[in-house]
């Protein structure tokens, strides 16, 4: 089955008010998704994701709060 016909199975399933509050729902989280700037993996993080300006910005102080946890 191609992706484009588990879309239109999908939007045939919701009714029109449920279809418009996931948009709105998807468009907020893409807006902010892109207004974060740039990610990095967190330095002994354990995979999880940071801001790199904010790193970039005090990498000292990133690293010694690491180490109050």
């Amino acid at each position: 089955m191609k992706f484009s016909s588990h879309i239109k199975m999908i939007m045939e399933y919701f009714d029109t008010p449920t279809k418009v509050i996931f948009l709105v729902i998807a468009l907020v989280i893409v807006f902010f998704w892109m207004r974060s700037g740039p990610t990095m993996k967190a330095p002994g993080g354990n995979g999880r994701r940071i801001s790199r300006d904010s790193f970039q910005k005090n990498p000292k102080g990133y690293f010694r709060d690491l180490r109050k946890k």
